[in-house]
């Protein structure tokens, strides 16, 4: 089994095997990054060059897997996979479904209580984290998630310094706090976060 070796931060799933890889010309982190990089920002220009419906990006379970696997497809077999394997972070293997399932209902609830549309986008991002469906992954899919919801819905998109999300730093370790601070259902730290990098003209 081979190792793609890569320092593990707090709060990141480690990069444990690469026995999913596809491309075999990737042999360093950075040759991985690369790929990724590409791979994500080809599913960033469906999304985000044209105008969503519910038919197009509905945050239903099936469309939720489908996203991960455009991110990540051209990378990795698991892609757009539930894990089978247990993480230090989020839900059981056999319960991802039925968690995924009780956001759908819960996004819902949120809709429809009026919340504010940035209070929705922080716990969209935040349970889709706390879930973890993924091998790897989760928090630059849920990220996504949460700025497609955003488009649809007329605002401006969240601008994450995503070089800072894989590196030791201030940023890091205050947006891991915020995510731990929703885990007890304080979600104003990542409001906070969601209003400090939306995009401005």
């Amino acid at each position: 089994m081979g190792k793609i070796e890569k320092p593990n931060l707090p709060g990141q799933t480690p990069l444990d095997d690469i026995s999913g890889l596809i491309p075999k010309n990737i042999v360093t982190q950075e040759q991985l990054n690369v790929a990724e990089f590409a791979n994500i920002n080809k599913a960033m220009l469906k999304y985000f060059t044209k105008k969503l419906t519910l038919k197009t990006a509905p945050l239903k379970y099936e469309w939720l897997m489908k996203l991960h696997h455009e991110m990540l497809g051209e990378v990795w077999r698991w892609a757009g996979k539930p894990r089978k394997t247990e993480k230090s972070v989020g839900v059981k293997p056999y319960l991802i479904g039925q968690e995924i399932h009780r956001f759908e209902k819960d996004l819902e609830e949120w809709e429809n209580g009026k919340m504010p549309i940035v209070e929705i986008a922080a716990r969209i991002h935040h349970r889709l984290v706390q879930i973890h469906p993924f091998e790897n992954g989760n928090g630059r899919w849920a990220r996504i998630v949460t700025n497609i919801y955003l488009r649809k819905k007329g605002f401006e998109l969240i601008l994450w310094p995503e070089e800072q999300m894989f590196v030791a730093n201030e940023f890091r370790e205050k947006y891991i706090s915020a995510l731990k601070a929703a885990d007890l259902h304080d979600y104003q730290p990542l409001i906070e976060l969601h209003h400090q990098f939306v995009k401005t003209n």
